[in-house]
């Protein structure tokens, strides 16, 4: 069974990507940053090493794996349904089901079993859209890293669902839109002018709150203290720090991706809500995405010349994102606030 109207659209991050796709095919054009946006999908958190002392903790720049889908799609009125099936055979079946009605279907894999993927490493909470699959191959759209549209073996396909290894591991979980109000489809624009400072509203409050060590700015700044101390406390930084950096750079979850995500949000947001004061705040994040990527080198390039101090100008950099992103998230809220009619 293989859509035969679907068209593929390519994307940077997966989740996003694959909530595109299935939103396109069911009628809805929208981008994959004003999905980011309405999705509220920044973020920095903490989530602890599986080995302390021998790997660094993980480190990621979005919320919670399809926490941004449901999110995007309430703000636009689209019913998305979630569930897991209870094994590999019934989550083909019910694959097989939804592709027959017409759906695009998201699935949750682990990277380690697509064959397309170079990395040998275990990483469970990545998405991509399925639009066709029979006994012996699976059709599907991953990122643009990954080559876009791919056609893979089924039982590739079967293995990466039903893996429970790595990060956030969600056997056999499947996303679909079954919903998607007329109204959005016939005037999309609308809609979102409706939505958007919501969206920039919930977001800029989250990321001014302090919910502990593991989220947002404090994580960062967790982050920030410790990775000074990285070239004494890891087993073997010279291969786990530049790690990090390739993560940040390359992974779907890494942080300067969102960070240039949420910049061309707001650019396009500015521009269907004909608003101005967006503007200095998308500059903002570009030059946020610049000290991410400025990180990002010196993580990558580990150890040079004076490792320790390399790490520690790493360190510097995460304290300046840090109060960066503080200072744009607490002054987005005073016009966002503003076009809610709610007192500053």
């Amino acid at each position: 069974m293989r859509l035969a109207t679907f068209q593929p659209q390519h994307g940077v991050h997966c989740e996003t990507t694959t909530l595109r796709n299935m939103l396109h095919h069911a009628g809805v054009g929208v981008s994959e940053a004003m999905l980011f946006g309405l999705g509220q999908g920044i973020d920095f958190q903490y989530w602890d090493a599986p080995a302390p002392g021998r790997v660094p903790p993980m480190l990621t720049g979005r919320i919670e794996p399809a926490r941004l889908s449901r999110n995007a799609c309430s703000a636009l009125g689209v019913e998305l349904r979630a569930s897991r099936a209870p094994d590999a055979d019934t989550a083909n079946a019910v694959a097989t089901q939804l592709l027959e009605s017409g759906h695009v279907v998201g699935v949750s894999v682990d990277i380690f079993h697509l064959d397309y993927f170079t990395s040998r490493s275990h990483f469970a909470a990545h998405y991509i859209a399925l639009y066709g699959l029979d006994d012996t191959l699976a059709h599907v759209v991953d990122t643009e890293q990954q080559g876009g549209a791919r056609t893979l073996p089924a039982q590739s396909l079967r293995r990466a669902r039903a893996s429970d290894e790595g990060f956030m591991p969600s056997p056999h979980l499947y996303l679909y839109v079954e919903q998607v109000p007329e109204r959005l489809t016939a005037d999309p624009d609308a809609v979102l002018r409706e939505q958007i400072w919501t969206a920039v509203r919930l977001t800029a409050e989250r990321m001014t709150e302090d919910r502990g060590p593991r989220y947002g700015v404090p994580a960062l700044r967790r982050a920030a203290s410790e990775v000074a101390g990285w070239h004494d406390t890891l087993a073997s930084p010279h291969e786990t720090v530049p790690g990090v950096g390739r993560f940040w750079r390359f992974a779907g979850t890494g942080g300067a991706n969102f960070r240039k995500l949420y910049r061309e949000f707001l650019r396009e947001a500015r521009q269907v809500c004909d608003d101005d004061e967006l503007a200095p705040f998308a500059e903002g994040f570009g030059d946020v995405e610049r000290q991410w990527d400025r990180a990002i080198e010196m993580l990558t390039a580990y150890p040079g010349a004076n490792g320790p101090r390399q790490l520690q100008a790493v360190a510097a950099l995460l304290e300046s994102i840090a109060d960066a992103e503080h200072a744009l998230f607490e002054g987005l809220l005073v016009p966002a606030a503003k076009r809610a009619g709610e007192p500053v």
